[in-house]
């Protein structure tokens, strides 16, 4: 329902016919949820006067996740390098065998597998690799 004469929120919740709830679990969920944006509107407050009042904490907050992230992208970096370098390294040798040549590589050895590793550049390094579902990137 759309109030043109209203200027904020409370002031159309106050004026909007209350949720038509028909059950008792609908009440219960009704309240439930009510309750917990009661709790979630007094943590945000709670919260903003902890900054107001702590402006160190914050810096120093902020100061660990900046470096934090910095470790992450040396770290992912570094094993986009070393993903580089064993797939050269198989891909060489798997040439080598080609080309009629003997690689020092057994048959059964795990790194002719590196010949697949993917090593596309095409990553983000703001990405924190949360969504990675997968150990063959």
């Amino acid at each position: 329902m759309n109030f043109q004469d209203v200027q904020t929120l409370q002031q159309a919740l106050d004026l909007a016919p209350p949720p038509r709830l028909n059950s008792a679990q609908d009440r219960a969920e009704h309240n439930a949820l009510q309750r917990r944006l009661l709790v979630a509107q007094e943590d945000e407050r709670v919260m903003a006067e902890w900054r107001r009042r702590h402006p160190e904490e914050v810096a120093y907050e902020q100061q660990y996740w900046a470096s934090r992230r910095e470790e992450d992208t040396r770290r992912r970096r570094e094993e986009r390098l070393d993903r580089r370098r064993r797939k050269a390294l198989a891909c060489a040798q798997a040439d080598l065998v080609n080309a009629g040549g003997r690689s020092f590589f057994t048959e059964e050895d795990e790194r002719w597998l590196d010949c697949w590793l993917s090593t596309s550049d095409d990553t983000n390094d703001d990405d924190d690799g949360a969504d990675d579902w997968s150990d063959w990137d």
